[in-house]
């Protein structure tokens, strides 16, 4: 028995099946890469902005969708999925297109959640407005890559933005109900317990 509810256990609880992220691409770029803050990138971010599984952008989101089930076809029979918009900023962009995609993606019949990637410091009013929206339809989660709340590991690491960005997305994300998923990296260079704590 976990001391802890899983993810893997809250999803079957709460849709009565196995669920199933669906790694899917958006196409956008990311401030810290595209000269906007930097070209650098964050230190621990790959070539493919960390979505190695996603299907090309090439493809419609529709389509993505249902190669995406393909690749895990495998691993799950008869249960559900997450969108999840993973590599690089998928809020950094025109709104008109992350209204196109992420109802694409949340009106796919399999589909009972869309997740998304993002900086804290690309959430702009009528982002959160769209979210809001959305989350109406399906749950919609918002994943921040927060990684530390050391702002010297901070810098080190390239993130882009001090803490206060970080918490006034997340109070703004929960003025609207949106759940936010936080991506923290245990044992980055000069880190110790405390810092993990």
């Amino acid at each position: 028995m976990n001391r802890y509810n899983s993810l893997n256990s809250y999803l079957k609880n709460q849709y009565g099946c196995k669920v199933y992220k669906l790694s899917l691409s958006s196409g956008l770029s990311c401030p810290n890469r595209d000269g906007s803050l930097s070209d650098m990138g964050c230190i621990f971010c790959s070539n493919g902005g960390s979505g190695e599984f996603a299907t090309s952008c090439n493809y419609s989101i529709t389509e993505q969708i249902e190669m995406a089930k393909e690749r895990v076809s495998t691993k799950i029979k008869n249960g559900k999925y997450i969108a999840y918009f993973q590599s690089f900023t998928n809020t950094y962009g025109n709104i008109d297109y992350l209204e196109k995609i992420f109802t694409e993606a949340i009106n796919h019949p399999d589909i009972v959640c869309l997740s998304i990637g993002t900086r804290h410091d690309c959430l702009p009013d009528d982002v959160i407005d769209l979210l809001n929206r959305l989350n109406k339809i399906k749950p919609v989660w918002i994943e921040l890559g927060l990684q530390t709340i050391n702002e010297t590991t901070a810098r080190y690491i390239r993130r882009g933005y001090p803490l206060a960005v970080f918490e006034d997305a997340v109070a703004r994300l929960s003025a609207v109900d949106i759940p936010v998923v936080v991506h923290v990296i245990v044992g980055l260079p000069g880190e110790n317990a405390n810092d993990n704590l």
